[in-house]
């Protein structure tokens, strides 16, 4: 058979001269299995569990095999198939939460005599979805976290300290100790409150704070007895700095582990869902499978729209880095 439009071709009788096997070797076409086409299970033709039947999907090309092959031929012009979505591009999370989306929606899939391979296909899914979650739960547990967190506030108290010290030190008798401290205090107005800053942000405004204050004057850092402040903020600094590459560390450890092992079986399951979705609904009829498909077919469409528009938004960042 051949054709220069897409068809389907469902294999119902092979010939016995020699063992038959349909391999990605045949890059013209797209192996597909699907629930019962006919009667007749080729003999000596190893077929998944389930299938008693296989659909080669044949496009502009000769199925060329020398056995003899009888097909029918369904066209696909109007028939309803599941979108293509690469989910390995997905965020972790974002991951989940598309897939677990998709399992909610496996309730819209046909209930009433359904068919093994989507039986098997909908439970392997959702135990893999399950798994995923099982690990994402899991990692999110990271020692490192709290110790950084803590280190986090040991640092907004040091410099809130520091910052009070200097303000009531701008109020001293002595002229001199008062003129002192209100250049110091002018020092620490210059970059805010950092405390009230995402953390990276805040270790960047305390880096040059502290930069400020080791280059103000000594004679004066001595006279407000300053010294001990600026010691006490950096060592705190230094601290949390520790702290954060060690949850860095860790959450890159998780990631590579556990949660993409069971991530990558997830997605694998996935696609496995949407590839038995298919070819049930060109064998079968599209009818029970319609709310399933239109239902995942617009998250996949709104998702491909999340993700054009963060590449978009990175893009135009790259190019004018300054807004």
């Amino acid at each position: 058979p051949s054709g220069k439009a897409l068809s389907i071709q469902s294999a119902t009788l092979i010939g016995a001269e020699k063992p038959c096997r349909l391999s990605r070797q045949y890059k013209s076409y797209r192996i597909s299995v699907v629930d019962s086409v006919g009667s007749l299970n080729p003999p000596r033709l190893a077929l998944p569990t389930g299938f008693p039947a296989i659909i080669c999907i044949c496009k502009e090309k000769i199925l060329n095999l020398s056995t003899k092959i009888l097909v029918s031929h369904l066209k696909l012009n109007d028939m309803k198939q599941l979108s293509a979505l690469n989910i390995a591009r997905l965020r972790t999370e974002e991951c989940f939460g598309y897939l677990k989306q998709v399992e909610t929606e496996t309730a819209n899939l046909p209930s009433e005599e359904t068919p093994a391979a989507q039986t098997a296909a909908v439970t392997t899914f959702k135990t893999n979805v399950g798994a995923f979650d099982t690990a994402l739960k899991a990692s999110a547990v990271n020692p490192a976290t709290a110790t950084a967190t803590s280190a986090d506030d040991a640092r907004d108290a040091s410099w809130r300290g520091a910052n009070n010290y200097t303000a009531a030190m701008c109020a001293h008798p002595t002229a001199d100790i008062a003129a002192a401290a209100a250049e110091a205090k002018s020092l620490f107005d210059k970059y805010g409150d950092p405390t009230k800053l995402a953390q990276t942000e805040e270790s960047g405004v305390l880096h040059n704070l502290l930069q400020d204050l080791e280059a103000f004057d000594s004679a004066k850092r001595t006279l407000l007895n300053l010294d001990v402040w600026i010691a006490d903020l950096k060592s705190k600094e230094e601290a949390f700095l520790a702290a954060a590459a060690e949850r860095t560390e860790a959450d890159a450890a998780r990631q590579v582990g556990i949660v993409k092992e069971t991530r990558t079986a997830a997605e694998a399951a996935y696609r496995s869902l949407v590839d038995t979705v298919n070819a049930l609904a060109m064998i079968n009829g599209d009818a029970n499978y319609a709310t399933f498909i239109d239902h995942v077919n617009a998250m996949i469409e709104r998702q491909k729209a999340i993700s054009k528009a963060r590449t978009t938004r990175a893009k135009k960042e790259d190019e004018n880095p300054s807004l």
